[in-house]
């Protein structure tokens, strides 16, 4: 037998099918024969588990024999064999890649680089397949593990309001996920200046930065919020600023504010005066009303709001000059005598008072009220009675004329009736200078108890007396001049 071309032998799975050997025969002559198991000894099919070049004998007949040289190669898997990759999002839970199909039986497969993994990245997976006879194969593949996303919208971080206190201000993000660390920057409200802390008013944007301490998850945006300080008002509950009356004494009045202790440090009150009509004082000394207004110096004007104004009345009331108990205003009662009558206090005014006289100059009869009005020289002062009131009284001049049975006693002037008549029950006068004299009344009186009678109730046949009453025409004379008929004979006779 002509020995074959060497033959690939695949480990442990020698194939007789599609060999065949040359048969050399004694005639000379040759035949392919099949290769069939018979034909190689069990012996010689070891060599089928020897990796490489070997010579297998092959014996026909047993009468032929020839070497069959071979190569023992290692078997090949399937080139359908291959790794399952894939992608999730991180769960904390264990991923690993599979492989497409069952392994061949005895064959394994390693993972060099490992095929278990949790957190979140991307891995190349490599598999290794090998069985004994068999050409290891490689497979590669794919895993990745996506970051998972924290809930951010769950994050709190709002714009704050906060008032000023001098202490360092920021905003702090609440309800952050567990594992989540968080820093700050800070800005001005226009992003010009980055800034260390934020004590003093005003608005500052806060920029909140997440880092995650695990890789697992995706970057948490930053959020962004405003911060603003507003500032703050001074206590000055403690302090205040009083109403204030004095009496006049030429001396600037200083106002001072209730518990000035109880300003703030570097607080100082500064003190002005208006007019009642608001405009400025120039001296607060005179007699009036005053608006006191204190104003606050040195206050902190970056964090504090302006501090109110406080005001109060400053009332200055004029000094009382007291005359009104050392002083007298008397009353004059007098006869008329064609002379000028007025009257004046007593003792004389004490220095810085002066006083007018209203209707104190009189000569004719009558009663008049007299007004004596006070005042104090300077404006500033007052005095404790402004005016007193007496009366001149200028009485009329009796001057009396007694006409008794037609005779006449006159005084200062003349004067006579020489006709009294009765006429119809009246009283009838007649004769008398009527430019000096008028009739006032003329009565019936009874000569019982001296009555007047009315002269309709004279009863006939009765004795009554009359008495006729003159007055002086010039007011400035007593009122009456009297003329009295002295006959009491006169009889009423009813006509």
């Amino acid at each position: 037998m002509t020995n074959p071309e060497t033959i690939d032998v695949p480990y442990g799975n020698f194939s007789y099918e599609g060999i065949n050997v040359t048969v050399d025969f004694a005639d000379g002559s040759t035949k392919d024969i099949p290769l069939k198991e018979d034909m190689i000894s069990v012996v010689e099919r070891l060599k089928f588990f020897k990796m490489g070049k070997q010579d297998v004998e092959v014996n026909y007949r047993s009468k032929y024999f020839t070497t069959m040289p071979i190569n023992v190669v290692f078997n090949k898997f399937k080139e359908t064999y291959a790794l399952i990759g894939y992608e999730c999002v991180y769960d904390g839970l264990p991923h690993y890649v599979t492989l497409n199909q069952e392994l061949p039986e005895g064959a394994t497969i390693t993972y060099p680089y490992g095929n278990m993994f949790i957190n979140a990245g991307t891995y190349e997976i490599v598999g290794v397949m090998s069985k004994d006879g068999y050409e290891t194969k490689t497979l590669t593949t794919t895993l990745t593990i996506h970051q998972a996303e924290r809930d951010a919208d769950g994050i709190v971080f709002e714009d704050t309001t906060l008032v000023y206190n001098g202490e360092m201000r920021t905003i702090e993000a609440t309800n952050v996920p567990e594992g989540v660390e968080v820093t700050y920057s800070t800005y001005d409200y226009n992003y010009n200046v980055p800034i260390n802390k934020v004590v003093n008013a005003g608005k500052y944007r806060i920029v909140a930065h997440f880092e995650d301490v695990s890789t697992n998850y995706k970057k948490i945006p930053d959020k962004e919020a405003i911060l603003t300080i507003e500032k703050a008002n001074y206590d000055l509950s403690n302090v205040s600023l009083e109403d204030v009356t004095k009496e006049y004494d030429g001396l600037e009045y200083s106002a001072k504010i209730k518990n000035e202790d109880a300003l703030p440090m570097g607080i100082t009150p500064v003190y002005t005066y208006l007019k009642e009509d608001g405009t400025p004082a120039t001296s607060n000394a005179p007699a009036g009303k005053y608006i006191i207004v204190c104003s606050f110096a040195g206050a902190d004007t970056i964090n504090y709001n302006d501090i109110e104004n406080l005001t109060a009345n400053l009332t200055v009331s004029k000094r009382v000059i007291k005359i009104k108990d050392l002083i007298s205003f008397e009353s004059l009662v007098t006869n008329f005598d064609e002379k000028f009558h007025s009257i004046e206090i007593t003792p004389a005014l004490p220095n810085g008072v002066e006083v007018t006289y209203e209707n104190n100059n009189h000569k004719y009869a009558g009663e008049y009220e007299v007004k004596a009005k006070f005042k104090a020289v300077n404006e500033n002062e007052t005095v404790d009675v402004e005016e007193l009131t007496a009366f001149i009284i200028i009485n009329k001049v009796r001057r009396a004329v007694y006409v008794y049975n037609d005779a006449t006693e006159e005084y200062d002037k003349e004067f006579s009736a020489n006709n009294i008549s009765i006429e119809d029950n009246k009283i009838v006068v007649s004769g008398y200078d009527k430019t000096v004299f008028r009739v006032s009344s003329a009565n019936f009186y009874k000569m019982s108890d001296g009555s007047v009678i009315d002269p309709s109730e004279l009863v006939n046949n009765t004795t009554y007396q009359y008495v006729i009453i003159f007055e002086y025409l010039d007011e400035n004379m007593n009122d009456s001049v009297i003329l009295a008929q002295e006959s009491d004979n006169f009889t009423y006779i009813e006509a």
